[in-house]
């Protein structure tokens, strides 16, 4: 047994507020919604614990600040999973980050109608959001983005 306990790896690269990048595999929470199914990569960044577990490809581990998180980039849904049709209003952002870095990418806001903006999703959700982009899904730390240009 390892010394992480059950979780389900997933392929990511992290960059820091700094600029360095870290690939590896981030460690999700198996059981999380039902047994065999782990928790999302979002939902691990914004659980309340100041700190998550990276494996470096050499095995060695890293435990990463998430207030020092610019951004996620990580191979999710896994390719065997079937998708959650999620029901919502569709938000295409451009988001950029205060070390310069631009994404654009599209987010579902779970939110009431008259209150279904760019603003209001961006106002309600956690420390973290969710951008579906080109080349995979980005994990956002609101703390580092300095603009947000809603494209709808």
């Amino acid at each position: 047994m390892s010394d992480w306990g059950p979780t389900t790896r997933v392929r990511a690269v992290v960059t820091l507020a700094g600029g360095a990048t870290y690939p590896g595999h981030l460690h999700l929470l198996d059981g999380k919604h039902a047994p065999g199914l782990p928790e999302t990569p979002l939902e691990m960044l914004n659980r309340p614990e100041g700190f998550f577990a990276l494996t470096l490809g050499d095995g060695a581990a890293f435990l990463v600040a998430k207030s020092q998180v610019a951004m996620i980039v990580c191979e999710w849904p896994p390719e065997d999973a079937t998708e959650l049709d999620l029901e919502g209003r569709r938000i295409r952002l451009q988001v950029q980050l205060a070390g310069g870095e631009e994404v654009v990418g599209e987010t579902v806001a779970i939110l009431p109608r008259r209150h279904a903006r760019a603003l209001d999703y961006l106002n309600s959700v956690a420390p973290f959001f969710q951008l579906n982009a080109d080349g995979g899904v980005r994990l956002i730390n609101q703390a580092h983005v300095q603009v947000v240009r809603p494209l709808d």
